[in-house]
């Protein structure tokens, strides 16, 4: 591996610089810098592994809530997973949070293994599902080369230092014309080019940002065809962009929380205190909620064009000739 210095590419060291999205909504002093050599973004400074383990023992990793919200999502992803690969077999979640999309894959047929790098989740996901997964990352957990026919990671690669060691290890889990399945911030979607630093998903624990050409780019290189995309725009996403403009601090995250029981995630730096302040009262709390109940289903709205917040990316592992099938 090429020795890198701070301020060289994560993934090609490259030190070439094609552009900067400047003053990062969470930290005036950290920008976004983008790769001239091969189109990678990244968090600059970026934030070492123990920076990210100091943060998370004062803000909570997921966010847990009364009602589950991401569940919705999940019906909506294994239904293209089964369309996918019919015969149900072995599947692996890495990052697999709360349990969730591991319940909802049980409920599909799928026999589920999960690797979860935060006790706290992978106790929720024991004491709650009744779903055993591994505590610890994909370089500790010794797993049998090609045992799986579909590995997930839903919202993992953003966050990793080193993205490309790290899905190279998750590929070898999967079997030869299995599914690889990823989901990431697309960070050359409309509200990212618009907004720029002040996107909603610029967060500090966010360190690679990935194109929708660089995506591509990073399947073909690990011998992964992309075969289908969801693409989906975030409502609070646009309400975070647009009132970063006012020259007044808007509370978003406490809106996007109303009507949510036992939310665990407050006082996170990208999470701005408010100046104004929203109604209270059971009234306003009320027609607050239907709206965000509202905007959550806008949410799981798939389109095929890549100009969204977030991407859903199908892979399948290409068969050499000497593979064997399963």
């Amino acid at each position: 591996m090429v020795e890198r210095k701070n301020s060289s590419c994560p993934t090609c060291r490259s030190e070439q610089i094609l552009k900067i999205w400047p003053r990062c909504r969470f930290n005036k002093n950290t920008e976004i810098r983008w790769c001239k050599k091969c189109g990678f973004g990244w968090q600059h400074p970026l934030p070492t592994p123990d920076d990210i383990r100091n943060y998370y023992k004062n803000y909570s990793a997921y966010n847990i809530h009364g009602e589950n919200e991401k569940e919705k999502g999940f019906q909506k992803r294994i239904k293209q997973i089964n369309k996918m690969m019919p015969n149900r077999g072995n599947l692996i979640d890495v990052g697999s949070g709360l349990g969730y999309f591991l319940k909802v894959a049980i409920e599909n047929g799928w026999k589920v293994t999960g690797i979860e790098p935060h006790e706290s989740a992978a106790k929720y996901c024991r004491d709650n599902l009744s779903i055993d997964v591994y505590t610890g990352f994909v370089d500790n957990i010794k797993l049998r080369p090609e045992s799986f026919d579909v590995v997930t990671l839903w919202d993992v690669l953003e966050h990793v230092h080193e993205p490309l060691i790290f899905l190279t290890k998750c590929i070898e889990f999967l079997r030869p014309g299995g599914l690889l399945i990823f989901a990431v911030p697309n960070a050359s979607g409309l509200p990212a080019r618009i907004f720029k630093g002040k996107w909603r998903y610029c967060m500090y624990t966010h360190l690679n940002y990935f194109s929708i050409q660089y995506i591509y780019k990073m399947a073909d290189i690990n011998n992964l065809e992309i075969e289908w995309t969801n693409n989906t725009i975030k409502m609070h996403s646009l309400l975070q962009g647009i009132t970063s403009f006012l020259p007044m601090d808007i509370d978003v995250e406490g809106i996007i929380r109303l009507g949510r029981k036992n939310s665990s995630e407050h006082g996170r730096p990208e999470q701005i205190k408010s100046n104004f302040k929203s109604n209270n009262s059971i009234f306003g709390t009320n027609i607050l909620n239907r709206l965000r109940r509202i905007a959550h289903n806008l949410n799981l709205v798939y389109f095929q064009v890549p100009v969204g917040d977030l991407v859903d990316v199908y892979c399948r592992k290409k068969i050499k000739n000497n593979d064997a099938i399963y």
